[in-house]
């Protein structure tokens, strides 16, 4: 599974600034670049877990094209933010985005909810179809499903992922 995450300019929520994020957590200090991460995620809570590579790729200065600021919002997170929960749980927006791309092609993040962390996500402009989106840099993934899985058992009547 390959993305580019100049490919985020086709989306409605561009994810503009997450980007950044994206790049110093998996790619430190370089502007191009491209990072391998192992993946695993469920269709739904009760579904089996897949498993596969990500090969998340960027390049600067096509991303500068998009969005002017990069280099500056690039600089700030590698020289004056050390929250890395905050930049994980961002990054993690982007893999689930790109992920989304393969194993559902043409959903689209369409509404970012108010709810919680705010890092969930309406699909295909309806409050009908959500995706639960978690990120942690360690503690692996096992009790981070159960405990999605509970969050989402909480409104059984949407549609999640």
């Amino acid at each position: 599974m390959n993305y580019d995450l100049v490919w985020l300019f086709g989306h409605p929520q561009k994810f503009r600034r997450f980007i950044p994020s994206a790049i110093v957590v998996f790619g430190d200090n370089n502007d191009v670049g491209q990072c391998e991460i192992a993946i695993e995620w469920k269709a739904s809570s009760s579904d089996t877990t897949h498993s596969t590579t990500l090969t998340l790729m960027w390049n600067v200065a096509t991303l500068r094209q998009h969005y002017a600021e990069i280099d500056e919002d690039l600089e700030i997170l590698r020289t004056r933010d050390d929250d890395r929960a905050t930049q994980v749980m961002e990054a993690s927006i982007l893999v689930a985005v790109a992920v989304m791309t393969h194993i559902e092609p043409g959903t689209r993040f369409t509404q970012r909810s108010d709810t919680g962390t705010r890092h969930d996500y309406y699909l295909n402009d309806t409050n009908d179809e959500m995706i639960e989106i978690a990120g942690r840099w360690e503690g692996g993934l096992p009790g981070l499903f159960d405990e999605k899985k509970d969050q989402s058992d909480l409104n059984p009547t949407l549609r999640k992922r």
